[in-house]
């Protein structure tokens, strides 16, 4: 145990929790701009909420039941944000994730200040932000994982076994893969004790080896309970989704063509692994001599999650390793390794928090000059709240902004749950309407009762019962006649009150 001030634990909660949620607002404001537009993002926003809508469990307009791919169970706890504020609900929750994991690192009393500020560093770092931000997609359940795994090295950290089960418990509800990186954490946990334990009596080893074998047992039993669930789902769900079995099989003989091959799959695969080699060791420096220590830890713990990750990569053939919510994972594991490796307490005097601030700017600097030399990716571009509030630099600022008006007056003005369809990815602004994918008609829960086309659109083709509604600029509504009259007055220019 350490002793810290209150003052200085109340000061690094503070600045820790207002960084969290000042990133919070600007992806907010990232999505209000139009920067979130990948099918993905609406996908999962109709899986949190489609229980509520219909009654239907993890049932999207992209893929169908999804049940049937993704063990995406975590969700459902997403429900009593999304209902009431759309995709907002989805980043709220996240950020409130973060909020826990930061809060718990500025009072984990294992950590002295300087180690707390390491950790606070390295995990609020550039790549983590990057991950965080998920440019494009917005939005995968993934993204939890960094939070969770931080909270449950700590946990098992300070010996709390009951709140080491629920977060590992809520780590295994994000995905079927998350049983893998909590047997993970467990072994970057499990591994030292045992080593530091390899000359002692027997009867000192044999407690230690018994609590990790049951947890690695526990937690591979989940892995299999949630393989097993997919397989069923599978088979008694029946749309035309792609099933999990399917994907796997696909991407288990690509994961073979690329080892045993030297074509295009087998540059992608080490291009990949390169990637996360850079993302890990960087994540660790903020552990400065002891960074050894923490690389030991993720080398002996990554494999397993290294091979789910590849498995999830092969189906796009490698070309995706380094999309940021396949990165969350490995993120994840890094921060657990850190939080595991970092010493109980530091000398005395101010060398240490010296040391440890000047290792964190080392960490951010390199980590800012890989991301901008490998992904073209600028942090501080999308920190910029001022600037995003005004739509500047963001898809928004693209869009005429007549057209602009128009389509946020239709998004307030039709009822939530509506089945709605835009094109040119203008599908942001229908995030309280159930957003239909044309191309994915086959797959929807329903078709869309409303359209945003373009209004080059000669009408001709409209649907039984569907009604050319008002026009602005290069967008024109299509919908049924009886939603005609509600959004007419969306075609008005807002009225500027005298002076």
């Amino acid at each position: 145990m350490t002793s810290r001030s209150s003052v200085s634990t109340g000061a690094l909660a503070t600045v820790a929790v207002l960084l969290v949620l000042y990133a919070g607002l600007c992806k907010a404001l990232l999505f209000h701009g139009l920067e979130y537009y990948h099918t993905d993002f609406f996908s999962f926003l109709e899986m949190s909420r489609s229980l509520y809508a219909s009654g239907e469990l993890l049932r999207d307009n992209v893929y169908g039941h999804h049940a049937a791919i993704h063990n995406f169970y975590l969700l459902l706890a997403f429900s009593p944000l999304t209902v009431p504020l759309g995709a907002f609900g989805l980043i709220l929750g996240l950020v409130l994730l973060h909020v826990a994991a930061v809060l718990r690192v500025a009072l984990a009393a294992s950590l002295d200040l300087p180690g707390c500020v390491a950790l606070l560093g390295g995990y609020l770092s550039p790549i983590a932000f990057a991950v965080f931000d998920n440019p494009v997609f917005g939005f995968h359940p993934e993204l939890c994982y960094p939070p969770l795994a931080l909270l449950l090295a700590l946990d098992l950290r300070e010996g709390r076994p009951r709140r080491a089960i629920l977060v590992a418990a809520l780590m295994v509800l994000v995905k079927e893969d998350g049983a893998v990186l909590c047997a993970c954490v467990l072994v970057a946990f499990f591994a030292p004790r045992l080593w530091a334990l390899r000359a002692a009596a027997p009867e000192e080893r044999r407690p230690v080896a018994t609590a990790a074998a049951r947890s690695l047992l526990a937690a591979t039993l989940a892995f299999a309970a949630g393989m097993a669930l997919l397989w069923v789902m599978g088979r008694v769900l029946t749309l035309p989704q792609e099933t999990a079995e399917v994907r796997v099989v696909d991407s288990l003989r690509n994961v073979g063509h690329a080892v045993a091959g030297r074509g295009v799959l087998r540059e992608s695969l080490l291009w990949g692994l390169v990637g996360y080699g850079l993302v890990g060791v960087l994540s660790l420096l903020p552990l400065g001599r002891r960074l050894f220590r923490g690389v030991a830890l993720l080398l002996v713990s990554f494999p397993p999650l290294l091979a789910v990750l590849l498995v999830a990569a092969g189906t796009y053939r490698f070309r995706y390793m380094l999309w940021p919510h396949r990165l969350a994972a490995l993120q994840a594991l890094a921060v657990a390794c850190l939080a595991l490796a970092l010493p109980t307490s530091s000398p005395a005097g101010r060398r240490p928090m010296v040391k440890a601030v000047g290792l964190l700017a080392l960490t951010w600097a390199a980590q800012l000059f890989v991301l901008h030399r490998a992904e073209g990716y600028t942090p501080w571009a999308r920190l910029q709240a001022p600037a995003l509030l005004r739509a500047e630099g963001t898809r928004a600022s693209t869009v005429p902004p007549e057209e602009l008006r128009f389509l946020r007056c239709l998004g307030e003005r039709l009822p939530r749950g509506l089945p709605v369809s835009s094109f040119g990815d203008l599908h942001p602004v229908f995030h309280q309407q159930s957003v239909v994918f044309e191309a994915r008609l086959e797959r929807a829960r329903h078709a869309p009762r409303l359209r945003v086309v373009s209004a080059s659109a000669d009408g001709a083709s409209l649907a039984e019962g569907f009604c050319r509604g008002p026009q602005v600029g290069g967008l024109a509504v299509e919908a049924e006649c009886a939603l005609v009259p509600l959004v007419e007055g969306c075609r008005q220019e807002p009225r500027v009150p005298p002076r």
